[in-house]
């Protein structure tokens, strides 16, 4: 069995945070829940302009990537606001999904979490104009998070779909 090794980004692994995001979905498949412009996880140009120290981006979030066999195969983004904890982003390539590779990252920043004194998780999901949710709904639910039961509209053709996680 191959062990994951969590730690924490540098501005080094830019390119592989890079390529993990497009190779987390397929552009079409992206169509209609998320936003049409190119993200900064899609550029290297992009993500670096964000980065502010070794692991930090510019707005405080932390980054945290999962490595396999020396490989990037995951990264999460989080920030500790002043009452909880909120993941903004998280990617897995297509061909390691399902391995358990998001779990352990969700996990390991919740472990962050909790140890830094908060109690509470956010992050959230989208969907689709048709109000069909984004492929990670049944995930963020089968780790133990809660769809607050809001849709919060977007300026694009999607609503976002808040989640949180009760970590007492």
């Amino acid at each position: 069995m191959v062990k994951l090794v969590i730690r924490m980004a540098t501005i080094n692994d830019v390119p592989s945070i890079v390529n993990v995001s497009l190779a987390s979905t397929a552009k079409e498949e992206k169509q209609g829940f998320a936003t049409p412009e190119l993200g900064t996880y899609s550029s290297s140009e992009e993500l670096r302009k964000a980065w502010a120290e070794e692991n930090r981006l510019k707005d405080g979030s932390e980054v945290i990537v999962a490595e396999k066999n020396s490989k990037i195969v995951g990264f999460i983004i989080f920030k500790m606001e002043y009452d909880y904890c909120y993941i903004d982003n998280i990617a897995i390539p297509r061909d390691e999904q399902r391995k358990g590779i998001g779990r352990t990252l969700v996990t390991h920043v919740e472990n962050i979490a909790k140890v830094n004194g908060y109690s509470l998780m956010k992050t959230d999901t989208t969907e689709n104009a048709e109000g069909i949710p984004w492929k990670s709904y049944g995930f963020w639910t089968k780790i133990g998070y809660e769809d607050t039961g809001e849709r919060l509209t977007t300026k694009w053709d999607f609503k976002t779909i808040p989640f949180v996680k009760n970590l007492k």
